[in-house]
């Protein structure tokens, strides 16, 4: 996918010796209706940071019989929903047209730990709004996108431990004061659909603008469509590296933890998932791959902590 850039001939550089951003970035009145959002599926508290006790990993390629990780390896491959546009997460190679990035990385860990081979794994690229339909219809054994857990999405679907710590922020032109959704009372920012953002937006007085791909935020605000773009401050590190006109401004409290997402019942999955998460973290497989993808654009992180029971 092509993204519109705001880079002149000057680079960075030029962008660097100007204070004010183009006059294109300035926010126009849009014709987006407010979206008529479904009520959250009714769920009792918990705490999205627990998650069940962690089983020590049968050796690759012998899976017990009767588990669903068995039934992965009898078929041959695992099926992993993915996004294929957020750079550092999950993105294309423009050169191999190969998928890449953290969360890639770490479902061919699973597909190594179920098969011995990284390579036994077929991607299936989905839209953020589409993360739980594809669970729930039996489309794909698990989801890998930066997807938060809530007690809501725990209605529908089961999730691992947690992988990942973040913070909701917001990705504005530079210059732009914002502290928090208050402060874009009656004005659009975008979301992708069908997210915690979204819900959150909705609830604020600012306004709704709701696309289907996050990197259409990026084209939004460069065309003056919203005033801000709001999500995990980890994805939008990954559209502000591409446009030296932005900035990630806001909140830098942990608010949200990512999951692996896997259809729901599925509980025998879970606890492998997290037998898998917790040697990442204690053989140092997890801080490699953070160092690799995520450490330049979000600074150094230790692994995160879950906490089991059950």
């Amino acid at each position: 996918m092509l993204l519109t850039t705001a880079c002149g001939t000057g680079g960075s550089d030029g962008a660097d010796a100007r204070s004010d951003p183009p006059a294109r970035y300035t926010p126009i009145e849009v014709g987006v209706p407010d979206p008529v959002l479904a009520p959250p599926v009714p769920a009792p508290p918990c705490d999205p940071s627990r998650s069940l006790t962690p089983t020590t990993p049968a050796r690759a390629g012998a899976m017990p019989g009767g588990s669903t990780m068995r039934a992965i390896q009898d078929r041959g491959r695992l099926l992993v929903g993915v996004d294929q546009n957020t750079r550092m997460f999950a993105a294309r190679n423009s050169s191999t047209g190969a998928l890449e990035g953290f969360d890639i990385d770490l479902a061919r860990e699973v597909a190594k730990a179920i098969f011995g081979d990284a390579d036994r794994i077929q991607f299936k690229t989905i839209p953020p709004g589409r993360r739980i339909d594809v669970l729930v219809n039996g489309e794909v054994d698990m989801v890998v996108d930066a997807m938060t857990i809530t007690c809501e999405r725990r209605q529908q679907v089961e999730f691992s431990g947690v992988y990942l710590d973040d913070a909701l922020r917001f990705l504005v032109p530079k210059g732009t004061k914002v502290a928090s959704l208050a402060d874009l009372a009656g004005q659009y920012v975008c979301v992708s659909s069908n997210t915690t953002p979204e819900r959150r937006v909705a609830e604020s007085k600012a306004r709704v603008y709701a696309v289907a791909d996050r990197t259409d935020c990026l084209v939004a605000l460069q065309e003056g469509r919203v005033a801000a773009a709001y999500t995990n401050a980890s994805l939008l590190e990954s559209l502000r590296e591409q446009d030296p006109w932005l900035e990630v401004v806001g909140p830098t409290a942990v608010e949200e933890v990512k999951g692996i997402a896997i259809p729901k019942g599925q509980t025998d999955f879970v606890r492998f998932l997290n037998g898998v998460l917790e040697q990442l973290k204690s053989n140092d497989r997890w801080q490699a791959l953070y160092d690799k993808w995520l450490r330049a654009a979000l600074g150094p992180a230790k692994p995160p902590t879950t906490t089991y029971g059950g």
